[in-house]
């Protein structure tokens, strides 16, 4: 399958889940989502925060800690599973990602800044995926690392969420979270301007 037929795939999942935004199962739901991206590395977490906070503007606050939560749980247990089975397990499963640019950039600064360098990586829309695995190589305290996550990750979805709530004219100015809002559907692919 294409990388087009799944973003086309994954949008129309994703429209069909925010039909049902309103319901109590719903933050819940987007929590696991967040939390299984850290494994599955296509679940466009920042789009569907967008969209949901966008179509429920009510919730979310609900929605950013719920996705906060679950991404900085999922993370940890990433590590944790680094820590044992070692970087062998992480190349069976992503076999490309030592060879990915941002593996280069998160050695070169994660050895220089520690967790402060995977704290800035929560908060961004870089993938976490290789900050996480090296900080876990360099057996980093996982309550530490945890925490660093899980306050990156709160600020980053707190802001996103709130201004697609509130002021969603201003999400084009969100570096870094484009391709998302295409995958979702928030904007169209030949459209810089957000869908009204």
């Amino acid at each position: 399958m294409t990388l087009s037929r799944w973003q086309r795939l994954i949008q129309v999942q994703i429209k069909r889940l925010q039909r049902h935004t309103n319901r109590v199962w719903y933050a819940p739901l987007i929590s696991v989502l967040a939390f299984l991206d850290n494994f599955l590395i296509i679940i466009p977490n920042d789009g569907i925060l967008i969209s949901s906070s966008a179509l429920v503007p009510k919730k979310w606050y609900t929605f950013a800690v719920g996705m906060a939560i679950g991404s900085s749980l999922g993370a940890i247990l990433l590590a944790y599973f680094v820590e044992i089975k070692g970087l062998p397990l992480i190349l069976e499963y992503y076999p490309s990602i030592t060879g990915h640019q941002i593996w280069s950039w998160s050695e070169i600064f994660l050895e220089k800044y520690g967790l402060l360098f995977v704290f800035f990586v929560a908060l961004s829309p870089f993938m976490q995926h290789p900050a996480i695995i090296l900080a876990a190589l360099a057996n980093m305290s996982l309550v530490k690392l945890w925490l660093v996550i899980f306050l990156g990750r709160t600020i980053k979805f707190l802001v996103m969420s709130y201004v697609a709530s509130f002021a969603p004219k201003y999400l084009n100015h969100f570096w870094g979270i484009r391709k998302e809002l295409r995958v979702v559907g928030v904007i169209e692919n030949n459209d810089n301007n957000l869908k009204k």
